[in-house]
Order: C-alpha cells, then sequence, then structure tokens
C-alpha cells in the first residue's frame, strides 16, 4: 500500500512534464475558474477570485464548469436565470454552502476515531456595482463548529480604471499570497494536521480576511498585485500590537495555456516600536491545461524568526494535483501535499516535523449550482514512530 501511494508524486510530476512539452491549443475549455488559463476576475469581481461572481462567472457555473452552454438534449439548456437585480439596481447576490459528513481513522486505533456532520461554510455574497469603476463587495458568513456564528468574512470598495487595468480596494480583504484555494487543508495554506500533530505553513489563517488596502494591475500577460494590511497586529491593542507591518507581493504570468506567480509575505510584530517577531513567506505556483486535464501545483517556504532569542523556524510545503474531467458534469484529481513545518538542521527533529498526503478526490455536478464530493486521503508522518491516519469526506456544495 505504502509502496503505491508513495509512487503517486512521481506520477504526477511525470504527467505533467508530459502535458508542458506536449501542444496546447488555446481554446481549451479548463476544468474550475480558480485553475483555468483565464485569470480569477474573468469570473470574480475580486481581482484575486472567490467572493460573488460577476456575470460571466454566473454563467460559467450554470453551464456546470463549461463556458460552452449546455446542447438542447440536457434538461438545463433553457435555464434562464441571473444573479443581478437589474440594470438600475445592479446589485448581484450569491451564496455558498458546504455541508460534510466526514471520518477519520488512526492507523494506532482499531476503531474509527470520528464521523459525523459539519458545516463548513455558509456564504451570503453581495457585489453593488453602481458603475464600472466602483464595486462594493460583501461577505458574511459562518464556519464556526456550531454554525451559529456568522460574520463579515469581507468588506471592501474597489475603485477601478486606473491605467494599466489598475484598481485600488480598501477595507476587509484576502491576502493575496499565492492560490486562493478552496480548500485550505493543502500543505502551502493551514495543512493537513487537524486531527493530528503537523502544524501550518501559512502564519495567518487563509480562510479569514485580514484589513488593510491592496493595489494591482495587468499589463498584457503580467499581472501585480501588493497590500498593506494588518497582519497579525491589532490597531487597538494597546501594550501588545498595534502597529500594521504586513506586506503582500505577487507577480504572475498568464496566457491561454498556463499561468504561474512569486509570492512573498512579510509581517512583522512590534512591542512598542520595537520590532519582536518577524514572519515571511515566499512560493511559486503553477498551472496548465490540455484538454479534460489540468494540472496545478505550489511550492513554498518561510522562517518564523523570534528576533528577541534569535531562534528560527524554517518551513517547507508543497502539493502537486492533476485534475481529469470525464464530463462537464464529473471529474476526478489526485493530489500529493508534503510539508515540514520546521527545517530544523537535526536530521531526525526534522524527520519528525515531516508530513506527507495522499489524496483521490471527484466530483458530481448533478444539476446545476449543486456539486456532491468525495475524498479519500492518507496522511503519512516521516516518523515512523507516529500512526498513520485515513481520512474520507463526502460534500454537498451548493453555489449560486
Amino acid at each position: 500500500m505504502r509502496l503505491v501511494v508513495r509512487a503517486l508524486p512521481i506520477v504526477l510530476l511525470a504527467f505533467a512534464l508530459v502535458l508542458l512539452v506536449r501542444p496546447r491549443s488555446a481554446g481549451t475549455v479548463p476544468l474550475y475558474a480558480a485553475r483555468q488559463g483565464l485569470m480569477c476576475q474573468t469570473c470574480h469581481f475580486d481581482p484575486n477570485g472567490g467572493g460573488p461572481r460577476n456575470d460571466f462567472g454566473f454563467a460559467y457555473a450554470r453551464n456546470r464548469h463549461a463556458l460552452a452552454p449546455e446542447d438542447s438534449a440536457s434538461a438545463w439548456h433553457d435555464l434562464d436565470l441571473t444573479n443581478r437585480v437589474g440594470d438600475r439596481m445592479p446589485l448581484y447576490v450569491g451564496l455558498n454552502q458546504r455541508f460534510m459528513l466526514l471520518s477519520n481513522r488512526m492507523t494506532s486505533s482499531p476503531n474509527i476515531d470520528r464521523f459525523g456532520f459539519f458545516n463548513m461554510e455558509n456564504g451570503i455574497h453581495l457585489a453593488f456595482q453602481p458603475h464600472q469603476r466602483l464595486t462594493l463587495v460583501y461577505t458574511l458568513d459562518s464556519n464556526s463548529p456550531g454554525g451559529n456564528t456568522f460574520r463579515s468574512r469581507e468588506a471592501f470598495g474597489m475603485i477601478s480604471g486606473f491605467p494599466w487595468d489598475g484598481y485600488l480596494k480598501a477595507g476587509r480583504i484576502r491576502t493575496p499570497y499565492g492560490l486562493r484555494m478552496d480548500d485550505h487543508t493543502v500543505a502551502t495554506r493551514n495543512g493537513f494536521g487537524d486531527f493530528g500533530s503537523a502544524g501550518r505553513f501559512l502564519p495567518y489563517d487563509p480562510r479569514s480576511s485580514d484589513m488593510g488596502v491592496e493595489i494591482g494591475a495587468d499589463r498584457g500577460s503580467v499581472f501585480g498585485r501588493a497590500a498593506f494590511t494588518n497582519g497579525r497586529s491589532d490597531v487597538f491593542g494597546f501594550g501588545g500590537d498595534p502597529y500594521a507591518e504586513a506586506k503582500t507581493v505577487k507577480v504572475g504570468y498568464n496566457n491561454a495555456w498556463y499561468q504561474g506567480g512569486v509570492s512573498l509575505y512579510d509581517d512583522f510584530l512590534k512591542l512598542g516600536s520595537k520590532p519582536y517577531v518577524r514572519d515571511t513567506r515566499w512560493g511559486y505556483y503553477g498551472m496548465t491545461h490540455c484538454g479534460p486535464v489540468a494540472v496545478l501545483g505550489e511550492v513554498g517556504a518561510g522562517t518564523d524568526h523570534d528576533l528577541t532569542s534569535g531562534a528560527k523556524t524554517n518551513l517547507l510545503a508543497w502539493f502537486g494535483e492533476a485534475d481529469y474531467a470525464l464530463t462537464r458534469w464529473v471529474s476526478f484529481r489526485a493530489r500529493y501535499d508534503y510539508l515540514v513545518d520546521d527545517r530544523s538542521s537535526d536530521r531526525t527533529a526534522r524527520s519528525d516535523h515531516t508530513y506527507r498526503r495522499y489524496a483521490l478526490e471527484g466530483e458530481v455536478v448533478p444539476v446545476p449550482f449543486a456539486e456532491l464530493r468525495w475524498a479519500l486521503r492518507y496522511v503519512d508522518p516521516r516518523d515512523g514512530a507516529r500512526p498513520d491516519e485515513r481520512q474520507a469526506y463526502l460534500q454537498a456544495h451548493f453555489s449560486y
């Protein structure tokens, strides 16, 4: 079993190399908006993706993740819906819910450790666009274990129309580091140690937003984003960390068949005016597609530096994923995640902090705006003294 799953990253790498050297057609349709040759703002109001969809993105979802409309034989070919209230009331409405049945088991235990339902997300998205140069975005969401606490996830205004398709965002925003993934458990995000002892890669929770400003622009195939946010500081944290010092920069390239980007995140924590902790992350992501196949991946590294004691913790993470769309409504994927949450110079200590995850996943879109997802995951700590973990989930994802 271990020999098979450990061969998976080699297979994914070879598969990706085949795609990279094979000729591609600019007219191929990618699998998802977040993994396509088009930019994120093609489907979303937020240039970094996620949140409410624009007219194009809504049509993409209505067509069950395809640019072409349903054919005449489909029961949904004449589905005539919009997410926009009207021309004189340019309010866009969106909904998002993820409801899961999950279970996991440590190999040291003969029984399943947990089995039950979990309301992962309840999202209400609003976007108001009185004209093309001004967009107001608001998201109310609940992803607490009980699902009873709602709060503002995103609330920002965006002024567009600057040179080079430039924009300015201000408010509660998502940090524009790397890919905006719908799965926060990938190695280059929070990691996959929800039920084990693995740490996480990013020094912040990618599911949450931060407060600050962001600027961005697109010049031909090149795009850039820069943000200045609070990070882990609190402007009202009197006697604590009242100085905003989180900086994010992302520069990338996009064409019809490939997108890649380099990201840097740097956050200081200050006691008074004296820095005492610095968190830095840097990474690169890339994605490509060929016909029904899409390949994407990301690699990241970073350092958590205690400036008082001089202690440093270095981290490394990467993942690779291959998706295959059997039809517009059935798809499969395989993913490999690798995480080292402490790259100690001591080989034994480093081994104790190294984790791998192998996953087989798929989804069915039986009707527009509804997806049924499944996943089988195997978490393998490099330290043989700790038990392996097996995870499984079924997810109903409803969005509009």
